[in-house]
């Protein structure tokens, strides 16, 4: 797995001018119309040239959702081009990890969210790591950090196959 760093450029209110603004692979910029993000046009950070158009308007169907916390971005889900150059990644503060995301262990910046999923966590069944993430309004990828944190502490543990990215408590 290696990690790089991407780029928020700014934002746009329409696409066209969102790619004219994009230089170099990882080169990032929102499309934003009425106070409402539409898409994130990024320059594929594996160099192939593509520039993706991921969906933020869930009026237009399923959508990603874009997070801003302590001054940068994250995106979720991953991405996941099946076409072209294959590649799958996240966008998470300010990095490109490439990656099967479900092998991702990242602790960097998930310390503040260790106890508050602990807690979260008690008296429940075993539980998505987005569910979690939602009714936190967090960032997916830190509670997910923060979930596989507390199995490698050996406070919780994480399902198998179909519930691969759910969590609960050891008891």
């Amino acid at each position: 797995m290696r990690a790089s760093k991407y780029k928020v450029l700014g934002i746009a209110e329409y696409y066209a001018e969102a790619v004219e603004k994009l230089r170099k692979a990882g080169d990032c910029v929102i499309v934003e119309r009425s106070g409402a993000q539409r898409q994130l046009i990024v320059k594929c950070p594996d160099g192939c040239g593509e520039t993706l158009s991921i969906n933020l308007d869930r009026r237009s169907g399923p959508a990603w959702r874009l997070y801003k916390r302590r001054g940068t971005w994250s995106l979720f889900p991953s991405i996941d081009k099946p076409t072209g150059c294959n590649s799958h990644f996240i966008l998470s503060r300010g990095k490109i990890v490439w990656c099967d995301w479900w092998d991702w262990h990242d602790d960097q910046g998930v310390e503040e969210y260790l106890e508050i999923v602990k807690l979260y966590l008690v008296d429940r069944d075993s539980t998505s790591f987005v569910e979690i993430a939602g009714q936190l309004d967090a960032d997916p990828w830190d509670i997910l950090g923060a979930c596989k944190a507390l199995v490698r502490k050996g406070i919780a543990e994480e399902g198998r196959g179909l519930l691969r990215g759910h969590f609960r408590l050891k008891t």
